[in-house]
């Protein structure tokens, strides 16, 4: 009996022992593990890329692009026409993804605010059925700072993203060998209207300019990779 008592009273002598010490006890809380916003529905595919871009997160913007993905640029031709793709790009898709990398890998830093309220309506293109295919557009704030004196770009306008759910979608085989399949609770990114609104001279990797369009602002980057 005596054995049995002298195992709680050590016990509460320790307590005791640490409680007066004076020795103070820090609990650390761990942080929030930021998670993009999930894909399952129009406006949730178009947060999460904007999310992506924000965190110079290439993969998961590469998890939302359809194979057939196409980006169509608000530019003009030397001859001042409209140039609605990127100029001798054989794959828009894989030319965006890399755009994005060299983007992350340089020691610039970029945002991008799209409308808090993301409302989707049915895709105007024609043959599209509403119940797979809708179009979002957003109001774009898009603003870049670079480390080269006066290195500050900013982009606004809009972006027009057309988006397709997931059993209707061309998921890329890479992702598909990733476990990626046809799902109709989650949706993708099959094409991205540029309609922002560019002034001043053509940005370029040694000059930034002040004000550009988004899709100028994607090739400055793509330029640094292929100098």
């Amino acid at each position: 009996m005596r054995h049995a008592r002298l195992i709680p009273f050590a016990a509460a002598l320790g307590a005791i022992a640490v409680l007066g010490c004076g020795c103070a006890t820090t609990l650390v809380t761990p942080e929030p593990v930021v998670e993009p916003p999930a894909a399952s529905s129009p406006a949730g595919v178009v947060k999460r890329f904007a999310w992506g871009f924000n965190h110079k997160d290439v993969d998961v913007i590469d998890g939302l692009l359809t194979d057939d993905f196409l980006f169509i640029t608000a530019g003009t031709d030397s001859a001042g026409n409209p140039d609605r793709v990127p100029p001798n790009v054989p794959n828009v898709r894989a030319w965006f993804l890399a755009a994005l990398a060299a983007m992350r890998d340089s020691s610039s830093s970029t945002s991008m605010v799209l409308d808090q309220n993301l409302v989707p309506f049915p895709d105007a293109r024609p043959g599209k059925d509403p119940r797979f295919h809708k179009q979002i557009r957003s109001s774009a704030d898009v603003r870049g700072r670079f480390p080269a004196p006066d290195g500050y770009v900013e982009v606004t306008g809009n972006l027009l993203f057309f988006v397709t759910r997931g059993d209707s979608a061309a998921i890329p085989r890479h992702l598909i060998g990733r476990g990626f399949k046809p799902d109709s609770t989650r949706w993708w990114v099959d094409r991205l209207e540029d309609e922002t609104l560019g002034a001043g001279p053509i940005l370029t990797a040694t000059q930034p300019s002040s004000k550009i369009t988004f899709g100028l602002l994607l090739d400055y980057f793509y330029s640094l990779v292929t100098r």
